[in-house]
């Protein structure tokens, strides 16, 4: 018994003495992202420039590989994103706008999950509320629903244009799937007033504006093989004021807004796409 107890209080002591190093790591690793702040701020970049989701992706992806032992995947993944969100502060003041027109608390929790307890975050009900929420912050984020067919205000259309502030897709959530979890059917997209930017695995988005119902799917194929673009798929239609329509597609890959790629499917298109336009693109969350 006497053994027992003593052996219990030195796995105690290693505990604390674990902690104590834990804590001088964190430590470090705060001064070295003040560190990368301040190179950052020199170099002339602006609050919105220091919103870096990809290389935010390749932390977790990097640390998932090399991760092992009784400490579940998703607590791992939790701990860094907290750590993340912490951290931000010493960078720009980051603020979360989170889209849910029927309030839903599902969608605030998965936005929590992401950025951590200290972000702040705001509840907005409509998308025209959302993007002034954006445009008010330099270093603003939104939360937005997956868009659907049949909506009636979809956000999406509001990013298909080329102007230097406009918002960007630049993640979606969740990064890390929890099956078991209440959240497990829920996902959003991220969107920021900064370049997206590629991780290694990624998805791009690109909206088309279609001359009315000129179009059809197998036609649509067809440019985007005709215009090197193998692989895509369209997300949601949406009807828009007559006689002009629009299609969200996802890329397989990364594409820069520049991509003469984008230009060749328009002329491809001969009259029948009007625009296209990269309003982001994603790092693919982990897996399972």
């Amino acid at each position: 018994m006497t053994e027992h107890i003593a052996s219990l209080a030195d796995l105690r002591h290693e505990i604390d003495v674990l902690d104590d190093q834990i804590q001088d790591l964190l430590r470090r690793r705060a001064e070295a992202v003040e560190k990368v702040a301040i190179t950052k701020r020199a170099a002339g970049m602006t609050d919105g420039a220091f919103l870096k989701p990809g290389r935010e992706a390749q932390i977790l992806r990097r640390l998932m590989a090399r991760h092992h032992g009784p400490l579940p995947r998703a607590a791992m993944v939790r701990i860094n994103r907290e750590l993340i969100g912490a951290l931000y502060e010493l960078q720009a003041p980051v603020r979360v706008a989170v889209l849910a027109p029927n309030k839903s608390v599902a969608r605030w929790d998965i936005a929590r999950d992401h950025y951590g307890s200290t972000v702040p975050m705001t509840l907005c009900t409509t998308a025209s509320s959302a993007m002034r929420a954006l445009s008010a912050e330099p270093a603003g984020v939104g939360v937005m629903p997956l868009p659907e067919d049949g909506e009636r205000d979809p956000w999406w259309p509001m990013l298909a244009n080329r102007g230097a502030d406009t918002p960007r897709v630049v993640g979606l959530l969740p990064f890390i799937p929890n099956p078991r979890g209440r959240l497990a059917d829920l996902g959003a997209f991220l969107i920021a007033r900064c370049p997206a930017e590629a991780s290694g695995e990624d998805r791009s988005l690109v909206a088309l504006r279609l001359a009315g119902d000129a179009i059809s799917l197998d036609r649509l194929g067809q440019l985007l093989a005709q215009a090197d673009l193998p692989g895509w798929r369209v997300l949601v239609q949406h009807r828009d004021s007559e006689p002009t329509s629009r299609m969200l597609l996802e890329a397989p890959d990364f594409i820069a807004p520049d991509d003469p790629r984008i230009d060749a499917l328009v002329a491809a298109g001969s009259g029948a796409i009007t625009d296209a336009v990269v309003i982001g693109a994603y790092a693919m969350p982990l897996s399972e």
